[in-house]
C-alpha cells in the first residue's frame, strides 16, 4: 500500500498541532496525572530499548494483556507502549514477566518531534497495534521509514464503523490486518485492507496471573460493567438462594470508582474497597469487594464461579471481551446485546439474561460443571501470520531531533571554523608514538572500551601505556593535568579515566590533552593512547583508529538533529576501522574493518572484590550513552531499571534516592558509572566490564614492539 492517505492526514495533523506544543508541554506539567513520566512523554527521556525492535502499541490494560499473548512467539527485542498511565504500569509487569528482551515504555505525545528520540533508538522493523488502537503519527513515521505497519487481533470499534471512509484513507498504509473474526476480516476488507487474515482474539490466548485475592465463599465476578450493571447485579444477587456468593464488582471505568462505591453505601451491604484489603484475603463478612484498581481483574477471574460481562444490556456497547473469562474456565452470563466481541461469545458458555432474569441465570451458571480453561491459539495464528512482516530489517537511521535539522547548515559552518582554527599552526610531536582511537560520533559508538583494548595490546608488546582522555564529568573544577598515580577518583579523571585506571594502565586527565600526552610521555610513557583522539587537532598521531557502531554508522544525522559531529562517516586520514556491533540486528552496512564481540561480559565485582553473580532480581543504574548494550548482557532478572544521563554526577542526595529506590534488591551498575558511585553505594554495588574480542585487527596499526623495561612515576 502506498500510504499517502496516511501521510497526509497525519501531516495536516502535524502541522495544526506544532505551534501548541509548547503550551501543551506546560500544561500537561502542571496537570498532576501527566505530570507523571513528563519527559518521556515528551521525548526528553527514552527508554533503554536496542534497535531492530518489534514495536507493539496497545490503549490500556485490556490491549496489553492481549500482546502479552504474542509476546512468546517473537524473536529478538521487544518495545511495548500503551496510551494510558495503567496500560504503561501493565506493561512493566508484562515486560517483567517475560524477561529481558521486552522494554516497556511510556508512549511519546503522537507528533513527529516527540516520538522521533524513542524512534531513533528503536528503529523498530516493525510496529503492531492491538485491537482498534491507532496513532496516525506513529503510523505515517513509519510508512516515510519503509517500516512495516500491523493491525493484530484488530477489530473495528464504534469510532472506525462511524468513519469507515475515512478510516481506509488513514489506514492505507497498513501492510497487513490480523481480524479477531471473520466479520471483522469482512469490514477491513471492505474498507481498503487487501491483505488480511483471521487470527482470533489475542485475550483469549494470554497466560493469565495468579488470584491475587483469596476468597472464604464462592464469588462471582462482574467485570467490565457500565453504568446501570451494577444496579441489576446486585439485585441479582440478592435474589439467589442462600450461601449466596460473594461479589467482585469491576466498573470498565476509573472515573466511576466514586460513583460505584456511593451505591453499594447507599445498599447498606457489607463491602470494601480493594486498595483498602491490607491483606490478599478477603474477609468471609464482606459481600462486595469493589476492585479500585487497574490491570488485577484477569488474574481475579480464576477460581470464580460465574462471571458476568458489561456492556452487554447496551445496544450501543454491544459487550466487552469475555476472552479472559473463557481463558480462566468460567461460565459466562452476558446480556443479549454481544455484537462487538461475537466470536469471543460463541466460545463461552453463555447464559443470556435480561436484567429482571439475571438471578436465574447467574444460579444456573453458578450450577452448571466449569468448563475447561483453554486458550485459543490466536497467539501463535497471529505470529504465524505476522512472520513474514516481523522479519525484515530494522527502519533506516532517524534524527531524534528533526526540529533541529533546519540548524544543522549553522552547526556545519561553526564546525568548520573551529576545525580550521583549532589546525593553525605545527601540531605537538612527541617523542613516543601517539594512538588516537576516535569517532565523528558524540554517542557511544565504542570508543572507551576500544581505548582500553588496544592500551592492553600495546603492553602486550612491551610498551609501558599511558591514555589521555578529556577527563569529561570531572567535579573538581580546573584544567591541570591530573594523573592515575596521584589519584584514581573519578572526581579527577572523569568516570572514564577512572575505569581505565582501574584496568592497570597509567591515565592522565585534562581538557588540555595535549598537555595530558606530555605529561605521560615526560612520566615514561612508551606509547600514548589518546581517548577521543580525532578531534585533538593539536597532537601529532601516528595511528588514528576510528570507531564505528555498525547500528548506528552515521550517528543518525548531523548535529543537532542528530549526533555525529563531522561531515564525513569515514575520516580522510584514517589508520584503521574498528567496528562494533556488526552483524547484529539492526546493522546496516559500514566500511570494511576489524569487527568487536562486545557481549563477552568481564567477571562480577562487588565493591573492589571479585564476586558471585549478584542473586536476582536486581535492581540496574545506568548512566552510560546506550543503556541497553548493558542490559542486553544480564542474564539475572531485573526488577526496575533507573537510567541516568551520561557521565551524570551522583551525590549524596541522588545516592540516598538510590539507596531508597533499590531497597533490598542488589544494585546492579556499569563499570563505567561505579567510580561515580559515592561510598555508601560503590562499596555494595556489582558490576563487571566488558571483555572485547577483536576478529581482522591488523598488527601493522600499532607501533612496534618496545623491548624497554616498564617504567614507574
Amino acid at each position: 500500500m502506498t500510504g499517502r492517505g496516511t501521510r497526509a492526514l497525519a501531516a495536516m495533523a502535524a502541522f495544526a498541532t506544532t505551534p501548541a506544543l509548547p503550551a501543551w508541554a506546560f500544561a500537561t506539567a502542571l496537570h498532576p496525572r501527566w505530570r507523571r513520566d513528563w519527559a518521556a512523554r515528551w521525548g526528553l527521556q527514552v527508554a533503554p530499548i536496542t534497535p531492530g525492535a518489534v514495536w507493539i502499541h496497545g490503549a490500556s490494560v485490556g490491549e496489553i494483556g492481549a500482546a502479552s499473548a504474542l509476546l512468546p512467539h517473537l524473536e529478538g527485542p521487544v518495545l511495548l507502549t500503551a496510551d494510558t498511565d495503567t496500560g504503561a504500569r501493565v506493561a512493566h509487569q508484562v515486560a517483567a514477566e517475560v524477561g529481558n528482551r521486552v522494554v516497556a515504555a511510556v508512549r511519546p505525545v503522537d507528533h513527529p518531534w516527540t516520538l522521533s528520540p524513542l524512534w531513533a533508538e528503536a528503529r523498530p522493523r516493525a510496529v503492531v497495534f492491538i485491537e482498534s488502537a491507532w496513532w496516525p503519527q506513529l503510523a505515517a513515521l513509519a510508512v516515510r521509514t519503509g517500516t512495516p505497519v500491523v493491525r493484530a487481533s484488530a477489530r473495528p470499534g464504534r469510532g472506525s464503523q462511524r468513519w469507515g471512509p475515512l478510516w481506509g484513507m488513514a489506514a492505507d498504509g497498513t501492510a497487513v490486518v490480523i481480524a479477531q473474526d471473520h466479520e471483522a476480516a469482512r469490514w477491513y476488507r471492505w474498507h481498503g485492507a487487501r491483505e488480511v487474515y483471521v487470527g482470533g482474539d489475542l485475550k483469549g490466548d494470554r497466560l493469565l496471573p495468579p488470584n491475587p485475592l483469596q476468597w472464604s465463599r464462592p464469588f462471582v465476578v462482574a467485570a467490565s460493567t457500565h453504568e446501570g450493571d451494577e444496579s441489576a447485579v446486585l439485585d441479582a444477587i440478592a435474589l439467589l438462594r442462600e450461601p449466596r456468593p460473594s461479589l467482585l464488582l469491576a466498573p470498565r471505568h476509573p472515573e466511576r470508582f466514586g460513583a460505584v462505591a456511593d451505591l453499594l453505601a447507599g445498599r447498606g451491604l457489607r463491602w470494601m474497597r480493594r486498595t483498602h484489603l491490607v491483606e490478599a484475603q478477603v474477609p468471609r463478612e464482606v459481600d462486595v469487594l469493589l476492585l479500585d484498581t487497574l490491570g488485577e481483574l484477569a488474574g481475579c477471574m480464576q477460581g470464580a464461579a460465574a462471571a458476568f460481562v458489561g456492556g452487554t444490556f447496551d445496544p450501543a456497547v454491544g459487550g466487552h471481551s469475555p476472552a479472559e473469562a473463557v481463558r480462566a474456565g468460567v461460565p459466562v452470563v452476558s446480556g443479549p446485546h454481544t455484537w462487538a466481541n461475537a466470536a469471543g461469545f460463541e466460545r463461552a458458555t453463555v447464559y443470556g439474561a435480561g436484567p429482571e432474569d439475571l438471578a436465574v441465570a447467574l444460579q444456573h451458571a453458578c450450577a452448571a460443571p466449569r468448563p475447561v480453561p483453554r486458550g485459543n491459539g490466536a497467539g501463535a495464528r497471529t505470529a504465524r501470520a505476522l512472520k513474514h512482516w516481523l522479519g525484515g530489517r530494522a527502519a533506516p537511521e532517524h534524527p531524534p531531533r528533526p526540529w533541529a535539522q533546519p540548524l544543522t547548515p549553522l552547526w556545519r559552518i561553526g564546525a568548520a571554523a573551529r576545525h580550521a582554527g583549532a589546525s593553525l599552526g605545527r601540531p605537538t610531536h612527541l617523542d613516543v608514538p601517539v594512538v588516537a582511537v576516535g569517532s565523528p560520533n558524540a554517542r557511544g559508538p565504542g570508543r572507551t572500551s576500544t581505548t582500553r583494548w588496544v592500551a592492553d595490546r600495546l603492553r602486550q608488546r612491551g610498551h609501558q601505556v599511558g591514555i589521555a582522555v578529556r577527563g569529561y564529568g570531572r567535579t573538581r573544577p580546573g584544567r591541570d593535568v591530573r594523573a592515575s598515580w596521584h589519584t584514581r577518583e573519578a572526581a579527577d579523571l572523569g568516570d572514564e579515566g577512572a575505569m581505565l585506571a582501574r584496568s592497570g594502565h597509567w591515565v592522565a586527565a585534562s581538557p588540555d590533552r595535549v598537555a595530558a600526552a606530555r605529561c605521560l610521555a615526560e612520566a615514561g610513557a612508551t606509547a600514548v593512547v589518546v581517548d577521543d583522539g580525532m578531534s585533538c587537532h593539536g597532537l601529532y598521531r601516528d595511528v588514528d583508529l576510528l570507531v564505528v557502531d555498525a547500528r548506528f554508522p552515521t550517528a543518525c544525522g548531523l548535529l543537532p538533529a542528530g549526533y555525529r559531529r563531522a561531515w564525513a562517516t569515514v575520516p580522510p586520514r584514517v589508520t584503521g576501522i574498528v567496528v562494533h556491533h556488526a552483524g547484529e540486528r539492526g546493522a546496516v552496512a559500514v566500511p570494511p574493518g576489524a569487527a568487536v564481540a562486545r557481549r563477552l561480559p568481564g567477571p562480577w565485582h562487588r565493591g573492589d572484590q571479585p564476586s558471585e553473580t549478584p542473586p536476582g532480581p536486581v535492581a540496574v543504574v545506568i548512566g552510560i550513552a546506550r543503556p541497553a548494550d548493558f542490559l542486553a548482557t544480564l542474564e539475572v532478572p531485573i526488577a526496575r531499571v533507573r537510567v541516568l544521563r551520561d557521565h551524570q554526577p551522583i551525590g549524596s542526595d541522588l545516592a540516598a534516592q538510590l539507596k531508597a529506590w533499590a531497597g533490598d534488591l542488589p544494585l546492579v551498575c556499569t563499570a563505567k558509572d561505579h567510580p561515580r558511585l559515592p561510598p555508601c553505594l560503590g562499596e555494595v554495588a556489582y558490576w563487571r566490564d566488558l571483555d572485547l574480542e577483536v576478529e581482522g585487527f591488523s598488527e601493522a596499526w600499532l607501533p612496534p614492539a618496545n623491548p624497554l623495561p616498564e617504567v614507574k612515576p
